[in-house]
C-alpha cells in the first residue's frame, strides 16, 4: 500500500491539493531489486468477473509497460524554451519571518523553528513532471525521488535526502538529518566546509536536538534505540548535512503507522518544542504546507514499511509550479545565511524542473 499524510492534520486553505491521509493500492507496481525488475498487478476479481478477459487485458497492459524505454526521456518540443519564458514570484518575505523567529527564541518562547520558503514559477509552457523527475534522478542519485498525484492534474514531486523510517523484518532504521553547509567548488574547499560543519557548535546542537527527540520518541514506544554519538556527513550535489542513523528492533505488536505518528514531525522539519513550533509555523508561513515536509511512502501486510520526508519538493499544476525549501532557525542563526541556504535548495530544484 502506498501512503501520504499532510504535514498538518487540519487544512487552513479552502481547497487543499491533497487530503489529510491517502492510502491506496496501485493497479500496477514496478520495482527493481539488484538486477531484477518485478511487475505486480492488483485486480479486483468478483464472482461475475470474466477472468479470461481480465487476463488478456492485463497481458496487454504488461506489454505496454515492458516496452517503455525508461532510460531515455525525449525533451518535449519547445520545453527548452522554458529557461527564457517564466516568471518567478517570491511568495513572502522569508528574512522577516526569520528575524521574528529569532526574537521569539531570544525571549525563550521556543528553542528551534523550521521555516519554509516558497516561490511560484509560472511558465508559458506547461511543466512536464515526468521530465522533471528524470532530471531529479540524474541530479540527486543519492536521494529519494518521488511523485504523488491527486487525480486533478496536480503532482507533488521532489528529491528528499531524509528517510523518516524504514522497517524490514522488524528492524527499524530512522535518520536524524539536521545541520548543513554548502558544498565546495574544489575538494579542498569541500573538505574545509565539512570540517567547519562538524566543528560548528550551532550546527551540532541543532543536530543533537533531532537525535534526542527521535530517540526519546522511540523510548516512549518501549524501544531501545541504538546510535553513535558522533554524527557523520551526507553529501548531496549542492549541500552537505550532519547525519546520524538510529536503529531499533521492533516487537511484533507495534504497527509502523504508530511509529510514524510518534516521529512526525521531527524537529528537523518543525522545531522544538514540537507543539509550539507547529503553532508558530502556522503564524509565520502564509501558505499551506500540504505534503511539504510530510511523510510519503509504503507499507505492506508483513509490517515492512518505508517513509521519507517530502522536502526539496514542488507542487506542479499545468503552467505553474510552487517550489518549497526550509531552514532551521535557532539561537545564533543569521537571517542572511538562512535566506542563502533556502535559495540554494530552491535553485537546485528549479534546475530540475527544466
Amino acid at each position: 500500500f502506498f501512503a501520504s499524510f499532510t504535514f498538518f492534520d487540519q487544512h487552513l486553505e479552502p481547497d487543499p491539493p491533497f487530503p489529510t491521509a491517502t492510502i491506496f493500492l496501485p493497479r500496477w507496481q514496478v520495482s527493481r531489486w539488484q538486477d531484477h525488475n518485478v511487475a505486480v498487478v492488483n485486480l479486483v476479481v468478483e464472482p461475475e468477473s470474466n477472468v479470461e478477459s481480465l487476463a488478456e487485458k492485463t497481458c496487454q497492459e504488461f506489454q505496454q509497460i515492458s516496452s517503455v524505454q525508461y532510460n531515455f526521456f525525449r525533451l518535449p518540443s519547445g520545453l527548452s524554451n522554458l529557461l527564457n519564458s517564466w516568471e518567478i514570484i517570491d511568495t513572502h518575505n522569508f528574512q522577516s519571518a526569520v528575524i521574528s523567529a529569532l526574537d521569539s527564541i531570544e525571549k525563550h518562547y521556543f528553542k528551534k523553528l523550521v521555516l519554509a520558503h516558497t516561490i511560484d514559477v509560472i511558465s508559458h509552457l506547461p511543466f512536464q513532471w515526468g521530465h522533471s523527475l528524470h532530471n531529479l534522478r540524474q541530479i540527486h542519485p543519492d536521494c529519494y525521488v518521488f511523485s504523488a498525484g491527486n487525480g486533478k492534474g496536480q503532482n507533488f514531486i521532489g528529491a528528499s535526502p531524509e528517510r523518516l523510517l524504514s522497517i524490514q523484518n522488524r528492524q527499524l532504521v530512522t535518520d536524524a538529518l539536521a545541520g548543513s553547509a554548502p558544498r565546495g567548488r574544489s575538494l579542498t574547499e569541500d573538505a574545509k566546509f565539512a570540517q567547519q560543519l562538524l566543528r560548528s557548535r550551532k550546527e551540532r546542537w541543532e543536530h543533537r536536538v533531532v537525535v534526542d527527540f527521535i530517540t526519546q520518541q522511540l523510548v516512549n514506544l518501549g524501544l531501545n534505540p541504538q546510535y553513535t554519538d558522533t554524527p557523520g556527513l551526507v553529501k548531496l550535489s549542492n549541500i552537505q548535512h550532519l547525519h546520524t542513523p538510529i536503529q531499533a528492533t521492533l516487537p511484533a505488536h507495534l504497527h509502523p503507522l504508530d511509529i510514524l505518528a510518534e516521529l512526525h514531525p521531527t524537529p528537523a522539519v518543525a522545531g522544538m518544542p514540537r507543539t509550539i513550533a507547529c503553532e508558530q509555523i502556522r503564524q509565520h508561513e502564509p501558505f499551506g504546507r500540504s505534503l511539504y515536509a510530510a511523510p510519503l511512502g509504503w507499507i505492506d501486510t508483513q509490517g515492512n514499511a518505508e517513509f521519507i520526508v517530502g522536502i526539496r519538493s514542488a507542487l506542479i499544476e499545468g503552467h505553474r509550479a510552487r517550489l518549497y525549501a526550509g531552514a532551521g532557525i535557532v539561537a545564533g542563526s543569521n537571517p542572511e545565511r538562512e535566506q542563502a541556504e533556502v535559495q540554494l535548495k530552491l535553485q537546485a530544484l528549479l534546475r530540475a524542473l527544466v
